[in-house]
């Protein structure tokens, strides 16, 4: 140690602490954590400072315990009540010397296996001797119902940080208090209904904040989390900060907050007002930090839409003032989301979950939705095209799984389909009809797939049919042929 000289309590002897702190020997000599052995020094034979023990320092207390702790529960061991940080205070730490972390035997950094944490922002990790991701995964198959039932966007994040730490130059990377924190305190009233108590192995006072930027935690104690609002998944960023810029506590209570403007993102009376909503509502979250649109980024999307809003007697709100937003160390207007090919938009439809008890569109498929919505005809889509595209697909499919989606084979019928066209007021002759229905069908019907894609194609057909059609002034409109003429010449 850093110190030769101690003083103890009347009565008690050297001899006697070597065999009390002896019982800590496989945990320091597992390098769990460099602290570990001065902090047990600290507490057992305290360095003497005028005939007086210079008391234990919390914060090396936690340090130890965040790292050791894990590995003891891991072995059914619970940290000493005897070593409890809290009974310690921060008054004798400036006395204690900073000790590198590389004193601890490093150890090989490897690729994450364990299914629940393969998709962090982190690939590998580092374990204790002896520990394998196989006994791991083990471990935390009984947190998978509360993963499940999404009661909070914190809880995986927070398991694969105790059970598989991020791996950094070979030592884990110690879970984060407040991560802990956030988690219990959205998934224990649920536990608490079906009478389970909030499990030791994710005991939040066993670990500091020292690690919990890289956690996406503020000093303010936000979090970042993953973006649950529909109108904002699929842009540049996928991950927001709650508390929001309006001090919204979450996201439920930010889409509703959002409902207000629904008509108007749907109207695209501006190709900026999703996206300005969006970084306002859910804004960009960075190291914990929300990322502020810029004021001139407010001011083109309220120009562009206020006309609009007039209409309908509505005023832009007064919590959206262009003023309050800043001018500098802020998003502008130009950054915004790359536009998307075929390939893109079929990766993003899936990602979106625009699909049908697992089966996602084709690129072929994706392709025709391209072509629907491509306006500018430039081949690809910007992000208003493909929110226009997501809206249409997004109703194809909820009737789908509502009316055909209930069967062992899910398929529309020849007279499903039928009506469904006639809903849709594509007046196909039978012949017609039938080219397209053995165009598209397959066993039992025409899949998911097939569907979206032969209204698609039909959808294609009546717009470019509508786009020559002559307006003339007397309010009439004339054609040298009918839409349904048309139909049946490009599907025949």
């Amino acid at each position: 140690m850093t110190y030769t000289e101690t003083v103890l309590p009347r009565q008690e002897t050297q001899d006697n602490i070597a065999l009390t702190i002896n019982r800590f020997n496989p945990l320091v000599t597992s390098g769990c954590s460099p602290h570990l052995k001065p902090f047990l020094c600290s507490v057992y034979v305290p360095e003497c400072v005028s005939g007086k023990p210079r008391p234990p320092c919390r914060t090396l207390c936690e340090h130890a315990r965040s790292r050791c702790g894990a590995q003891m529960r891991s072995l059914s061991l619970e940290w000493p009540e005897a070593l409890k940080c809290e009974a310690f205070t921060t008054e004798s730490c400036e006395h204690v010397p900073v000790i590198s972390v590389s004193q601890a035997p490093s150890a090989a950094c490897q690729p994450i296996t364990v299914p629940l944490c393969k998709d962090l922002h982190y690939t590998e990790t580092v374990l204790p001797e002896q520990e394998t991701q196989d006994v791991i995964s083990l471990k935390i198959n009984p947190f998978y119902p509360l993963v499940k039932v999404e009661c909070s966007s914190h809880l995986k994040p927070l398991l694969c940080s105790i059970f598989v730490p991020e791996c950094v130059s070979g030592k884990p990377r110690a879970p984060c208090r407040t991560l802990c924190e956030k988690a219990k305190s959205d998934c224990e009233p649920l536990m608490n209904k079906f009478g389970l108590p909030w499990p030791e192995e994710l005991k939040c006072t066993a670990f500091t904040t020292e690690s919990c930027e890289h956690y996406g935690v503020s000093s303010s104690g936000g979090v970042c989390e993953p973006i649950t609002i529909p109108m904002c998944q699929g842009l540049s960023y996928n991950q927001t900060l709650i508390p929001n810029l309006l001090g919204h506590t979450s996201q439920r209570e930010a889409f509703t907050k959002m409902s207000f403007f629904n008509s108007m993102v749907q109207t695209v009376c501006s190709a900026d007002i999703r996206i300005f909503l969006c970084r306002v509502y859910a804004p960009q979250c960075e190291a914990g930090q929300a990322q502020w649109p810029c004021r001139s980024f407010c001011e083109k999307a309220r120009r562009d839409c206020e006309g609009l809003m007039s209409n309908f007697g509505i005023s832009w709100p007064e919590e959206l003032q262009c003023s309050s937003f800043p001018e500098e160390m802020c998003i502008s207007e130009e950054k915004r989301p790359k536009t998307l090919n075929a390939e893109d938009v079929a990766a993003k439809l899936e990602a979106g979950g625009y699909s049908v008890h697992g089966k996602a569109l084709t690129l072929s498929t994706a392709r025709l939705l391209l072509t629907l919505m491509d306006a500018d005809q430039s081949g690809d889509l910007d992000v208003v095209e493909f929110f226009k595209l997501e809206r249409f697909v997004g109703a194809i499919r909820r009737e789908y799984v509502e009316s055909y989606g209930s069967r062992n084979q899910p398929s529309v019928t020849e007279n499903q389909m039928k009506k469904a066209l006639v809903a849709r007021e594509f007046l196909l002759d039978d012949e017609t009809f039938r080219v397209l229905w053995q165009e598209y069908r397959s066993e039992g019907g025409i899949n998911y797939d097939k569907y979206v894609a032969a209204l698609t194609k039909l959808q294609i057909l009546k717009d470019r049919f509508k786009a020559h059609l002559l307006n003339l002034p007397c309010d009439c409109q004339v054609a040298s042929f009918t839409m349904n003429q048309f139909m049946k010449t490009a599907i025949v």
